[in-house]
C-alpha cells in the first residue's frame, strides 16, 4: 500500500510539506552536484508518491490562466494597469480604497527588497569570481 502526500500542507509560508525521504533526496542531489532541474526534482516526488488532487490542480491551473490574463492588461506604456490584492483584482486607476492601494504597495516593495537581497548576493558571486578570474590570467 502505497502512501500519497499532498503536495502541500499546513507548514511554514514557503516551506511544502514534504516526505522526509524526498526532501533529503532532493536535497542531496542539489548539494552533490550544486544544482538540480525541476524535472529531477519532478522524478523525485513522483518516485515518493506526491500528488495533488486533480480538481485542486484544475482550479490552480485556471487561476494561473486567469493572472496571466490580468498580467496583460496595460497601459500605453506598457505599464500594468491591474494589480492583485490578496486574491482580488483591482483596476488601479479607478481604486479610491487608500489602504488597498497601501497593501499593493507594501507587497510590491516587500518583493523588491528580496529582489535586491538576491541581486546583491548574485553580484558578490560574480565579484569573487572575477578576482580568481583576474589571478588566473595573471599566473598565466
Amino acid at each position: 500500500m502505497s502512501k500519497e502526500y499532498p503536495a502541500r500542507a499546513a507548514s511554514p509560508p514557503g516551506r511544502p510539506l514534504l516526505p522526509p525521504e524526498a526532501e533529503e533526496e532532493i536535497l542531496t542531489a542539489l548539494f552533490t552536484n550544486m544544482k538540480i532541474s525541476s524535472g529531477e526534482i519532478a522524478a523525485i516526488l513522483k518516485k515518493h508518491h506526491v500528488s495533488c488532487d486533480t480538481e485542486l490542480l484544475q482550479d490552480r491551473y485556471r487561476k494561473r490562466l486567469g493572472q496571466r490574463l490580468m498580467a496583460s492588461i496595460r497601459d500605453e506604456q506598457g505599464h500594468r494597469e491591474v494589480l492583485a490584492r490578496g486574491s482580488e483584482y483591482i483596476v488601479l486607476e479607478c481604486c479610491n480604497d487608500r489602504q488597498a492601494l497601501q497593501a499593493i504597495r507594501r507587497r510590491i516593495q516587500s518583493q523588491m527588497n528580496g529582489l535586491e537581497v538576491s541581486s546583491m548576493k548574485v553580484g558578490g558571486r560574480i565579484r569573487v569570481l572575477d578576482r580568481f578570474l583576474a589571478r588566473f590570467r595573471k599566473a598565466g
